[in-house]
């Protein structure tokens, strides 16, 4: 009976709504910065004054907040996994099968399309995120930010080793695939500069799922107001600060300073689109109004490889890499959300329990095909 509770993929009933709804705006904002900074953009000079406009708008708005949240759910969804859980031995061995799975989705994903996947990364770090599932409150935040710490510290220590920082690869003619592979190890050997900020939103991710932080907060719109608020005044005083420091680059300090600063601003505006979600939710008009997202954060997985799936063919046909403007490249994200993820994520939701990409990754995890075949789709309450 341990064994059964503690490894069947999440039912109809047991879906939050809020968490869906959070998952697929995500992926909405991983897809404009896909569109934005991925594919390569066009000599600045041909921008007209909108272009410029909207590439420091969507700069201030976008990059970096959407991944926090994305971050954040992946530690949540863990402490979620071992909820539902009466053994935890099972619950951790699944766990780990999962984030292997997910590790070799992830790499063919990098080799073949997206070379700034996320998949690996996340998959790898997971592993790191076992030892904490009994830890204390005050040893999670301890570990978040001395992880965050390490992330931008090693930066500034690193030409002490001796040890070339590996440099940015420069490709020019080479075929897609080659140097999308070179890309790929470049970002794993520099890992040391990045992953550990993920595991940084994964600990918070996994105080939050432990504690009920969404459940107690969705009651709460005073306390949702207050996030909301808050959060976009820190996310814009800290995104000043990071100007000042791109001021001083000379500074060690500073590039520290600098950093902490860019992270900073992405929690305060992560934690206002958050708060404005929950504050939405609330009532049967936004709850209407924010279905769609839900079906996107059901099938986040199917829809993320989609995104590349769709995008690079269609830059490799007609030569669109390294010539978006930041009008072409938004419209390009909108066509794609609107025009094909979300009515494909609304038919497929309506005849099937799970993503296609969903359906392989727990088929591969729990050894057995899930059913596939749509039941009543009623979200737990939050």
């Amino acid at each position: 009976m341990a064994e059964t509770q503690a490894a069947h993929p999440t039912r109809p009933g047991e879906r939050i709504l809020a968490l869906d709804v959070l998952r697929g705006f995500a992926m909405f904002g991983v897809l404009v910065a896909y569109c934005m900074w991925s594919l390569g953009t066009a000599p600045e000079q041909s921008y007209s004054a909108f272009d410029r406009g909207l590439d420091r708008a969507l700069g201030f708005l976008v990059d970096g907040k959407f991944y926090t949240i994305l971050a954040t759910l992946f530690g949540l969804g863990f402490a979620l996994q071992l909820g539902r859980s009466s053994n935890d031995r099972n619950a951790v061995r699944l766990y780990l099968r999962r984030l292997g799975v997910l590790a070799v989705i992830g790499l063919f994903h990098a080799l073949l399309l997206r070379n700034g996947d996320i998949l690996v990364p996340y998959a790898l770090t997971g592993f790191v995120l076992v030892p904490f599932r009994k830890a204390s409150n005050r040893l999670i935040f301890t570990a978040a930010f001395t992880a965050l710490l390490a992330a931008y510290s090693s930066r500034l220590l690193w030409p002490m080793t001796g040890i070339a920082v590996p440099r940015r690869p420069d490709l020019s003619g080479a075929s897609y695939l080659v140097e999308n592979a070179a890309w790929v190890r470049y970002w794993y050997e520099t890992f040391i500069f990045t992953w550990p900020i993920n595991l940084t939103m994964f600990l918070f991710g996994l105080w939050a799922g432990r504690n009920r932080i969404i459940e107690r907060l969705a009651s709460e719109p005073k306390t949702l107001r207050a996030i909301l608020f808050c959060g976009l005044i820190l996310g814009g005083g800290f995104y000043f600060g990071l100007r000042a420091a791109e001021a001083q680059p000379g500074s060690k300090a500073w590039q520290l300073a600098g950093g902490l600063s860019y992270t900073f601003h992405c929690w305060g505006m992560s934690s206002a689109y958050a708060a404005a979600i929950l504050l939405t939710l609330r009532t049967q008009t936004g709850r209407r109004m924010l279905a769609p997202l839900a079906t996107i954060g059901r099938l986040a997985l199917t829809n993320y490889l989609m995104q590349a799936a769709l995008v690079v063919p269609l830059c490799l046909a007609f030569g669109w890499f390294d010539r978006f403007t930041p009008t072409t490249a938004l419209l390009l994200a909108l066509l794609i959300f609107g025009l094909v993820q979300i009515p494909f994520s609304l038919w497929w939701v309506k005849r099937f329990n799970f993503g296609p990409a969903e359906w392989v990754w727990r088929a591969l995890s729990y050894g057995r095909a899930p059913p596939l075949t749509a039941r009543p789709n009623d979200y737990a309450p939050i």
